[in-house]
């Protein structure tokens, strides 16, 4: 249970047990409990409980596009609201906070939220006041309806996401606690808070429509946990007071909507007559092409002499239908690299990337790409995907794609094939090594030509020039980028050496740290039955760039990313540090790295199973998805200039190679459906305009002529 599935479950059973426990209290007057009473309840209100627990199955949809969006757009809307509100939750935070006030207050969150959904609807139910069980179960979902555009575009953190020196207590009070939060909430949904703006919706029902009282003392219940949550979720780092007020505004909007929805909803889904209208409905085969026939004649009549109630519709069908459109290119800005039919390594850098591509025949070809004009290069290679190296008595070496600014090798084995791209239709010559090297790293010299170094039995060398600052003799690995080379000893494998080759070779070293609170190594333990072992980490792979550098540091149960920034020093870990971490590339103030997030490693939920890539903006210190949950792995991410390249295998069982365009870019296809909004829209508004004046005109004559 160390993903917070154990403390979930205790938060549902707790729920449902109190909310069942309190029923005697807020029960009417003259009702009963039996046990057969649930049997009725089910029998007479499944389809009010099939569109209230709906919800949780769109939060989970709405959630995954809201991540999606977050990352192509980041539409953040919180420094607006805290230029309004300033420190006032901060303030109110730091004056209350208590250890066991935190603990209280976050389980009441989540278990008494959950209280008062089942209980609003259950109770209704229940005790059968079918008029207040209608509008109820609506309320709820016109509740989440209308929040639904604000966390899809109007994204609000948590306050304790955002305020220097706030904390959010709730999601940090355990391990596994953290670990659901982090699974289930986005943390950009502050804006309307539905943890006041749901309960506020069903008060509000509640009053108009308990004309007789006999539901007083729930209500009274409902004002009483409206007043603690509002103080709890200002407490706990999560929401802002703008969050309150926006959650009881769409509450009054849902509670009138769902007054006027109530009566011609339930006349065709109530459950005593939907069954029957099923029944008669195909009992016979003549009825259904009957009934189709009168419905398709109903919507003919009803577009054949158009009012104000038909162009508005129209208006709402094309402001959705270009939502809609506009909403899926900015979720979905990756595409495959075409012209490369069997990918076999790939490796971008800046504007470029070069991809290793397989014929038939298991030939290889080098296909440099311009991702900014989508020129290609294809560069055969005169090798085998084999390596075609039987006569150095090799059974496989695989090929590497190595790249810089103005140049990338391709390495396999003993053979090393330069590429350069400001001649990128030249042909590419290799050379063959003498020993089989351990490692190899390109770094540019200069815009015409390339320095690269190779590690042979931990030593150093440079082919090309001569190289003599690196006297370690057990390095274990070494990378290179811009000018600059970076590589770890078997004697500290912990520190990270770089050295600038270009001018004065001047060497600085950086130790990393991994390590993290107890608590949490102690979840990894318990998530992989191995120890998180410090004594014996090591560096395994290394990114850097003139500014920062990311070190994969394997911990035996775990591996962490640690970014360091090379000018002061500063380090902090990357994505989550329970969970598998790997492949980091940086470049251009991003980190693009994979990862395993959620797996449990002895308990693995298939969900989880397969990498995924994010990608991470160093100046806003904030993490995103590069694409929606899958089970597809996407692997080895290149961060580029405007662009994350990463492998990946479709679902047809293909390798192909993703291209990622960090802006939104629309495709023309968007690009013609606004166009088309735009010019339909205000005339369409225009007529609409229209046709409510004649139609006012109407009645007032109509009026007159009475009089």
């Amino acid at each position: 249970m160390a993903g917070g599935t154990g403390v979930y479950i205790t938060w549902v059973t707790g729920a449902i047990v109190v909310s069942l426990a309190l029923m005697p209290v807020f029960k009417p007057a003259w009702s009963r409990l039996t046990l057969t009473g649930f049997q009725d309840m089910f029998r007479r209100y499944w389809m009010h409980g099939l569109i209230v627990f709906s919800v949780y199955l769109w939060k989970d949809l709405f959630d995954g596009i809201d991540r999606m969006l977050m990352a192509n757009a980041r539409l953040d809307m919180t420094p607006f609201i805290y230029a309004i509100e300033g420190d006032i939750v901060l303030w109110i935070q730091q004056t209350f906070e208590n250890e066991i006030l935190t603990a209280t207050l976050t389980h009441f969150y989540v278990a008494g939220y959950m209280l008062i959904i089942f209980s609003a609807f259950v109770y209704t139910c229940y005790f059968d006041d079918r008029h207040m069980a209608d509008r109820v179960t609506l309320t709820m979902l016109f509740t989440y309806m209308l929040a639904i555009p604000f966390y899809l575009f109007f994204n609000v953190r948590v306050t304790g996401d955002h305020i220097p020196g706030m904390e959010t207590l709730g999601y940090q009070l355990t391990p596994e606690i953290q670990t659901w939060f982090t699974r289930i909430d986005p943390f950009t949904n502050g804006m309307p808070s539905l943890h006041i703006g749901m309960p506020f919706a069903i008060w509000l029902c509640y009053a108009r429509n308990d004309l007789d009282g006999r539901w007083r003392n729930w209500r009274i219940f409902l004002v009483v946990y409206m007043m603690l949550t509002a103080f709890a979720i200002l407490y706990l780092g999560i929401h802002w007071v703008s969050d309150i007020i926006g959650g009881i505004l769409i509450a009054i909007l849902a509670v009138k909507l769902a007054e006027r929805a109530a009566p011609g909803t339930w006349r065709w889904l109530d459950e005593r007559v939907f069954v029957h209208r099923i029944s008669w409905l195909f009992a016979d085969w003549r009825r259904p092409v009957a009934e189709g026939g009168a419905l398709i004649g109903r919507g003919i009549a009803y577009v054949r002499v158009p009012g104000p109630r038909q162009t508005a519709v129209a208006m709402a069908l094309l402001i959705v239908g270009t939502s809609g459109t506009l909403l899926w290119d900015a979720t979905h800005q990756h595409f495959p690299a075409e012209g490369v039919s069997h990918p076999g390594g790939a490796a971008g850098a800046d504007g470029w990337l070069v991809a290793l591509d397989t014929d038939e025949n298991g030939n290889l070809t080098a296909i440099s790409m311009d991702l900014e004009t989508g020129e290609q290069y294809p560069h055969p290679l005169d090798i085998n995907i084999d390596g075609n190296q039987s006569h150095w008595n090799l059974d496989y070496a695989e090929t590497e794609v190595l790249i810089s600014e103005n140049h990338a090798l391709v390495w396999q084995g003993y053979r090393i094939i330069p590429i350069w791209f400001d001649n990128p239709t030249s042909t590419a010559f290799g050379r063959i090594t003498g020993p089989l090297y351990e490692d190899v790293a390109l770094v540019d010299s200069n815009e015409h030509s390339y320095r690269y170094f190779t590690l042979d039995d931990g030593t150093v060398v440079e082919e090309s020039e001569p190289f003599t600052p690196i006297s370690d003799a057990d390095v274990q690995l070494i990378v290179g980028e811009g000018s600059s080379l970076a590589w770890v000893t078997q004697s500290a494998p912990l520190t990270a050496n770089v050295i600038e080759v270009d001018g004065v070779q001047h060497t600085f070293s950086v130790t990393v740290n991994a390590t993290i609170d107890a608590e949490r190594d102690a979840q990894v333990e318990s998530m992989t039955n191995t120890v998180v072992d410090y004594g014996n980490a090591t560096i395994v792979d290394i990114a850097l760039d003139e500014r920062y550098m990311v070190a994969q540091v394997n911990l035996s149960a775990v591996d962490r990313l640690v970014l360091v920034d090379l000018a002061t020093g500063e380090q902090r870990i990357l994505g989550d540090p329970v969970f598998p971490v790997a492949n980091p590339s940086i470049g251009h103030g991003r980190v693009a790295y994979q990862q395993k997030q959620f797996l449990i490693s002895n308990n693995p939920n298939p969900e989880y199973m397969d990498w995924e890539v994010d990608f991470h903006i160093i100046a806003e210190n904030r993490s995103y998805p590069l694409h929606a949950p899958d089970d597809i792995d996407q692997t080895d991410p290149q961060a580029m200039g405007d662009h994350i390249v990463w492998m990946q295998v479709d679902a047809d069982g293909q390798t192909e190679i993703r291209i990622y365009t960090v802006e939104v870019v629309f495709e023309p296809y968007s690009s013609r459906v606004l166009q088309i909004f735009v010019l339909l829209f205000p005339l369409l508004l225009l007529t609409w305009i229209s046709q409510r004046i004649r139609e006012k005109e109407t009645r007032i004559r109509a009026l007159d002529e009475e009089e």
